[in-house]
This record gives structure tokens, sequence and C-alpha cells, in this order.
């Protein structure tokens, strides 16, 4: 029988897949266009590409409406674009493997914020995880040049977005069943909340936009559009400790896609970061589950 578990987990695998591949799109399509305006036109065609999926929704969604609701929409896009746009400038300077491993460091850092913010308790593998990507991450930066060692620091804190977006879309479906209509309402805002900005930092031209067309579509249509949509359905079923197992492998599918792509190779040293850094998020994932007690915890606790 294929079971709601099973769904949701091919929806996040998939999901991981398209974002890793992404980071080849990302990286190309900034040669015309600079990265705030990049992150802007994926974000507007992702949420048209969902919109008709989301009025579908409208009557269930309105029943749930409220205070807390609306906040937390407007959060989820917030984070979104935060981390989104950090990583997409970042990768104007540093590796795309660098780039989707250290992305993945969200994966600890979200029962860490939400012991923080949501006062859960949270189990003693989370410190073992961190100290081991901590040094996984030395070593993956160790070597590159002062302008690269910033860009990755970039996407460590692009990373703590994209856990704040991951609990944020959790408590979203603790008040309604609405996936079409968060992914849509995220990604229009992410489009709303940047467009000052492009015009303020950046000079875009429709000559620079066509030049990057493909990467935009792809990008825009697969890696917003389809695979956060396939982020919100996979969530609905799984845990939170599940799906941050199964988008760890955006890391590797990202540095495969680099390799083969656009030959771009880690030093030896820097592949050791990147197997401790995927060691430390595994960590923080695989422990846990050990334990019946913790396992049937919606966090990591104790």
């Amino acid at each position: 029988m294929f079971s709601k578990q099973l769904f949701s987990n091919i929806c996040l695998i998939v999901a991981a897949l398209i974002w890793g591949t992404a980071f080849v799109a990302q990286t190309t399509g900034m040669e015309h266009i600079g990265p705030l305006t990049f992150t802007n036109l994926r974000f507007l065609i992702g949420g048209l590409i969902v919109l008709p999926l989301a009025v579908k929704e409208i009557p269930n969604f309105k029943r749930s409406l409220n205070k807390k609701l609306i906040i937390i929409i407007l959060l989820t896009g917030l984070s979104l674009l935060m981390g989104t746009y950090l990583q997409q400038y970042a990768l104007q300077y540093t590796k795309i493997g660098n780039a989707a491993f250290l992305t993945i460091l969200y994966v600890p850092f979200v029962p860490i914020i939400s012991r923080f913010i949501l006062k859960k308790r949270i189990h003693w593998s989370i410190w073992v995880s961190v100290s081991i990507c901590l040094v996984g991450s030395y070593y993956l930066t160790v070597g590159n040049s002062f302008e690269a060692q910033f860009a990755d620091f970039l996407v460590v804190v692009c990373a703590i977005f994209f856990a704040l977006h991951c609990i944020l879309i959790d408590e979203y479906f603790e008040i309604v069943n609405a996936p079409f209509t968060l992914a849509t309402s995220q990604f229009l805002l992410c489009f709303l909340y940047s467009l000052p900005f492009v015009f303020i930092f950046e000079d875009p031209s429709l000559k620079g936009i066509y030049m990057e067309l493909f990467e935009l579509l792809y990008v825009g249509v697969m890696s917003s559009g389809i695979a956060y949509t396939l982020q919100i359905f996979g969530q609905r079923y799984v845990k939170p400790s599940t799906a941050a197992i199964t988008f760890s492998l955006e890391g590797v599918f990202g540095s495969l896609a680099a390799w083969i792509i656009l030959s771009q190779m880690l030093t030896i040293t820097q592949i050791f970061g990147c197997f401790l850094i995927l060691l430390g998020v595994l960590t923080a994932q695989l422990i846990p589950l050990i334990n019946k007690e913790a396992a049937s915890s919606r966090y990591y606790s104790e």
C-alpha cells in the first residue's frame, strides 16, 4: 500500500535533488543580472506557477484564517527570502560544494532554534552534531581567500533562516492543511519584499534578464515552484527530524552537479570537511531515533 509517509519521503528526496542541481543554475545565472534580481524573479515565477493550485484551497484556508496564521505566513516568506538571497549572493564568491554542504547546517539548527523559541527540549546528540559540523565547516573553508570565507559565513547565516523556514512550515500545518496556499503566499511575499531593493541596489535590464532566462525558468519553476511545494507536501506527514535527514542529501546532489557540469573540484581537505558536516547532520537525526521515547517526540526531546 502506498502510504502517506512514503509519498512524503519521495517528495522530500525529489526536492533535495532539484535544490542540489539548482545550485548550478543559480551560479551560472548571474552573469548578466545581480543576485537580488535573480532571487526576485525566481520567486515571481514560482508564485505564478503554484497560484492556480492555491485557488481551490481558499475556502478551507479562510475558515482557519486568524492573526497567528497571518504572522506565520509573513514570517515564512521573510525567512525564505533571507535564506535564499544570502545563498545566492554567496555563490558569486564560493564553490557550489561549499555552499551546498554549509546550507544543510540548517538541519541541526532546527532543533536548537526550537529550543530557544518554542521552548522545546532537545536531545543531547544535537550538541555532538553541532561540534562535528563546526569542525567540518573549518576543514571545508580553510585555505580559502577572505572573500570566499566571508561568503561561506553568509551561507551559514542563510542556513539559520532556512531552519526558521522549516519550523514555520511545521507551525503552519498545526493550524491549517493548505499547502498550495502557503507555497503561493511565501513565493509572492518574497517577490514583494525584495522588489524595492532590486531597484535600489541593482540596475536590472530586460536584455540581462532575457540572457539568463533559462536559468531563471529552471530555478523559478523547478527549485521554487516545484521543490518548495514538494517540501511543504513532504512535511505534512513526516517529522521534522525525518525531513531534515532527507534534505541533507541536497549537499551531496549539489556537489555532484557542480563536479559533473561545471568541473568544480573540491580539495581532499574540503571533501573531508563535507564528510564531517554530513556525519554531523546524520548524528543529529539518527541517534535520537534509536531511542523510542525521543523518536515519538515532535522534535528531538530527551
